[in-house]
């Protein structure tokens, strides 16, 4: 089925599809033309600068402006491809519901006082919002992406560590107010006076410019250092170990993608596949080099993830492919590899060591069966490719 055009700029500016070179670029241009927004923000703060180059700051905002907004035309227009049948009746209220998401808001709030001054409507207060350009980024990096997705599932957490956090900082405060209000009442005269120097102590920053002067109050401030030092780690914890859960999660289920698209595993239980992936390691190895060499002991397993390797022996050369695997029967049997293995090409591989291989074996009979039926359908004697589904 031909695409429509709607659904060729979607995959350009909504999907951003790898290999795809239309998309490739278009993302290059958008990164760039936001960094370059960030700076010219700044430097128009510089009077000299600013001065000199009046005329070609207006004309690098109109031409962003001009960028963005089309882009944001775009993004509405196509934002109907997200649903299963987009010549569907309801264009209207899905394309509401998608101006009113996160992302299309922080668009709208990034062009949005640009657009107001452009019609004479000076609100120079509201024109830093151009800085929320720079979270415009969020569409192109994943990194990014990944990283708001751990703060809004971390949510929760995050709160009841901010709770903790603004208690003791209350506590910090109202006991240093009445430790010190009688040798410093213009520091610590009132409660909110103390806050500012339990805020300082508590974040570890140490401005230096309010410190207690009683000896209670010193040891009181060593207290507080300590637990700032504990407390205020906590967020960073959170979010690091979201972070790694998120990068690990999304990995396997990657890996759970490709494991399930192996001809060899093609129709397993989905739980097989799951715990299979699990002890696969994931290698990316260069052309012309050696995998397996005739006559050493097998220790493990290669499924061909992409590329191409070459069987060498004294007879003859055969070529596996992207779905291949080799050194399973010798595994099987413990024995010796019958032949040398090197890469043909570039190739990425799944690696089943021979530790792992066996107790997959012992574990799950239908795995030992699918491999055997494997090896009954070629003449080969160590390697193979699994027949289609």
């Amino acid at each position: 089925m031909q695409k429509t055009h709607r659904r060729q700029l979607f995959e350009v500016i909504e999907m951003g599809l790898s290999g795809n070179r239309a998309a490739g670029l278009f993302d290059g241009f958008m990164v760039c033309l936001i960094i370059l927004n960030v700076v010219a923000v700044s430097l128009e703060t510089v009077p000299v600068i600013a001065r000199q180059y009046y005329r070609e700051f207006i004309v690098f905002e109109t031409f962003s402006l001009f960028i963005f907004c089309v882009e944001y035309m775009f993004r509405i227009w196509v934002s109907v491809e997200y649903r299963p049948d987009p010549d569907a009746k309801g264009k209207a209220g899905f394309r509401l519901r998608f101006i009113t998401s996160p992302l299309m808001l922080v668009d709208f709030f990034a062009i949005a006082p640009s657009l107001l001054f452009a019609f004479g409507i000076d609100l120079r207060l509201l024109r830093i919002f151009r800085l929320l350009r720079l979270f415009k980024l969020m569409r192109y990096s994943p990194a990014l992406a990944s990283l708001g997705s751990v703060l809004y599932s971390e949510r929760r957490a995050l709160i009841a560590t901010l709770i903790i956090m603004l208690g003791l900082s209350s506590f910090a405060a109202t006991i240093m107010y009445y430790l010190e209000r009688h040798i410093q009442p213009e520091a610590f005269g009132t409660i909110p006076h103390a806050l500012w120097w339990a805020l300082a102590t508590l974040t570890t920053v140490g401005y230096g410019d309010i410190v207690p002067l009683t000896w209670a109050g010193r040891l009181f401030g060593g207290v507080v250092m300590i637990f700032g030092v504990c407390m205020y780690a906590l967020p960073i914890g959170i979010i690091a170990s979201g972070f790694a859960n998120e990068i690990h999660q999304r990995d396997f289920v990657i890996r759970w993608g490709l494991v399930a698209n192996v001809p060899l595993f093609k129709g397993l239980d989905a739980n097989l596949i799951r715990t299979i992936a699990k002890y696969l390691r994931s290698s990316v190895v260069e052309k012309n080099s050696l995998m397996a060499v005739k006559g050493q002991l097998a220790d493990r397993m290669y499924l061909i993830v992409s590329g191409q390797v070459a069987r060498k022996n004294e007879e003859s050369r055969t070529i596996l492919e992207e779905g291949g695997f080799f050194g399973a029967k010798s595994l099987m049997e413990k024995k010796e590899y019958k032949s040398n293995y090197i890469t043909a090409t570039r190739c990425h591989f799944f690696i089943l060591d021979a530790r792992e291989f066996h107790r997959l074996l012992n574990e799950n009979p239908t795995l030992r069966q699918r491999i055997e039926e494997s090896y009954d359908t070629i003449s080969h004697t160590d390697f193979g490719q699994a027949p289609a589904p």
